[in-house]
């Protein structure tokens, strides 16, 4: 037979007695005592020869930051890959004389640029007379083409207004047309 009895020790749940409290003036009580910390030592690995590959050191050694400065300055500064840009020398009559049009009425704005903006200026009209130059040789010309690359290269000009600029992309732009036209009759 189940003993059924249930002791009373059993049923009561056990409470842990009652923390004594200090009852001493704060002036009287000690203050805890506070631990160094120790310095963690990793063990060096095999030394790397590139910044990228050399393991990160602890944080308690001298200099940490400034070689992991260091370390970021000589990724930042990778050169970055550029685009080849190979510009053909030789041009034919059509190229040059989209080139004429082009440089019309742009003397004034050209003296006003700096040496550098000049030559980056002179390249990218290059360029945009070759890629006309490729549109002019489709068999359907969209003059709209021809406009948008205009306005993108007379974009470069600082202080011009955009609707002047609009306005002489247009123009340009009817005057290619119109070259197209006399050499297709």
């Amino acid at each position: 037979m189940v003993d059924t009895q249930i002791r009373k020790e059993e049923i009561a749940p056990q409470i842990p007695p009652v923390a004594s409290f200090d009852i001493r003036p704060p002036s009287e009580i000690p203050k805890p005592e506070y631990i160094q910390p120790q310095e963690v030592r990793i063990p060096q690995q095999e030394t790397h020869s590139t910044p990228e590959q050399q393991p990160i050191e602890s944080h308690t050694e001298e200099g940490f930051l400034d070689e992991a400065i260091d370390g970021l300055r000589s990724k930042l500064r990778r050169p970055k890959k550029q685009k080849n840009t190979t510009i053909p020398q030789v041009r034919d009559e059509v190229t040059v004389k989209v080139e004429k049009i082009m440089e019309e009425g742009m003397a004034d704005a050209f003296k006003e640029l700096n040496t550098i903006e000049r030559q980056e200026f002179k390249i990218r009209g290059e360029q945009t007379a070759l890629q006309i130059r490729e549109l002019l040789k489709a068999t359907h010309v969209k003059i709209k083409k021809i406009f948008r690359l205009l306005f993108e290269w007379l974009k470069m000009l600082p202080g011009i207004n955009r609707f002047y600029l609009e306005q002489e992309a247009k123009i340009k732009a009817d005057k290619i047309i119109s070259l197209q036209d006399q050499y297709k009759k």
